[in-house]
């Protein structure tokens, strides 16, 4: 192979390898997404079935509406 002709080979495979490196990454991010919202409607569903069954149906509002609050049931009931 001609040195102009290595030269256009290895700036086709460094630019398919970028290329390939950035799909990659946006394929594992979007699947990283989807897991992490599965899991979190998981821990939330768990939450709200605790209540239910302890009869704090009036938690579950609170729940629903305060972050901080459902964070600290959280980790109250280890969800």
């Amino acid at each position: 192979m001609t040195e102009l002709g290595q030269m256009i080979w290895d700036d086709a495979l460094a630019q398919g390898l970028a290329e390939g490196q950035a799909q990659g990454l946006a394929k594992g991010l979007a699947q990283g997404q989807a897991q992490g919202q599965q899991q979190a409607s998981e821990r939330y569903s768990k939450l709200i079935l605790i209540l239910d069954k302890e009869k704090k149906n009036d938690l579950i509002i609170k729940v629903a509406s305060d972050p901080d609050f459902r964070e600290e049931l959280y980790r109250k009931y280890g969800i």
